[in-house]
């Protein structure tokens, strides 16, 4: 589906996901607001949603003091992208086009929702990240950096494609990709989106876009987040991938078992060592192991293909 700017009707909804943003979100929805004479001079309409993810203070009471369209609640907070899955499912549910998500804690600039969306309305993307980092206002810690430098490395890489800011607070989605949109993990949305829209053939841009210092609030972001977004990250690559997963895990696994064996061999060949092959249970485990990861692989890839057909 192709929007054209200033086609009239296509319905905008901007995503916000908040957990415990008392002090923020009433802010952030009046800023949200500031954008909507530009949404329908590009012939849509603007709504924002927010999803409340269990918070325990007061943000749900402020965001309806704050006039939000639509206000979603978890009972318990589940995370940030439980958030986002249920916030694009309510807006999927109520008739959205297109779909903006958008932090609380105003760390980026709803602004920048015209030009993040313009390349959807004009039919070249269905997927477009904001990128912060030429416009960042201030200095990133070195930690964080560091891991959006190899988070952006190891998205580029999985996808085939430039990603220069893989994590931003700010995306926008298209019809196209919201028709058959998945996150399976409930931590972060950012990376799922990105490898679920890559294995659908869904096109994906990137936008320059502001990044301001956070005032209130804590960022969810902490010693855990490489590892659980890397487990979701293996977790859309072996449903959508398997053989590479896999597949690789087995051939990496049964080569060593079978180096191992003929390294072994050799050694008592010439004399180095009193067995033919000392670490027969590595040597075994190994190929077992291989051989098993393989033939998952394959019998996995085998299913994947019938549900396509």
């Amino acid at each position: 589906m192709t929007l054209q700017s200033g086609t009239p009707g296509f319905k905008l909804f901007v995503i916000v996901p908040a957990f415990n943003e008392e002090h923020s979100i009433a802010a952030a929805i009046t800023a949200l607001r500031t954008v909507e004479s530009g949404i329908r001079d590009l012939g849509g309409d603007l709504a924002i949603l927010v999803v409340d993810d269990g918070s325990t203070d007061r943000t749900a009471d402020a965001a309806r003091d704050a006039g939000v369209d639509v206000l979603v609640s978890h009972r318990i907070n589940r995370g940030l992208g439980a958030a986002v899955r249920t916030g694009i499912t309510e807006a999927i549910a109520r008739g959205a086009d297109l779909v903006v998500k958008f932090d609380a804690d105003l760390q980026h600039d709803p602004a920048d929702i015209t030009p993040l969306i313009l390349p959807i309305l004009d039919g070249c993307s269905d997927v477009v990240y904001g990128h912060r980092h030429s416009r960042i206002s201030y200095r990133m810690p070195l930690v964080r950096k560091l891991g959006n430098l190899f988070f952006n490395r190891l998205m580029s890489y999985l996808t085939g494609q430039k990603v220069t800011d893989g994590q931003p607070g700010i995306i926008a989605l298209g019809a196209d990709y919201l028709g058959t949109f998945h996150i399976p993990g409930d931590y972060n949305y950012a990376q799922q989106i990105l490898l679920d829209a890559y294995f659908k053939g869904m096109r994906f841009s990137q936008v320059d876009v502001s990044f301001r210092p956070r005032t209130s609030g804590r960022s969810f972001i902490s010693l855990k987040y490489p590892f659980i977004a890397l487990s979701q990250i293996l977790i859309i690559l072996a449903m959508y991938a398997p053989m590479r997963v896999f597949g690789r895990f087995g051939l990496a696994f049964g080569l060593a078992g079978t180096a191992l064996f003929f390294v072994e061999l050799a050694l008592y060949f010439l004399g180095l060592a009193d067995k033919p092959v000392g670490n027969v249970n590595l040597v075994l485990g190994l190929v077992i192991l291989g051989s098993q990861s393989l033939c998952f692989g394959i019998i996995a890839e085998l299913i994947r293909q019938q549900r396509k057909s």
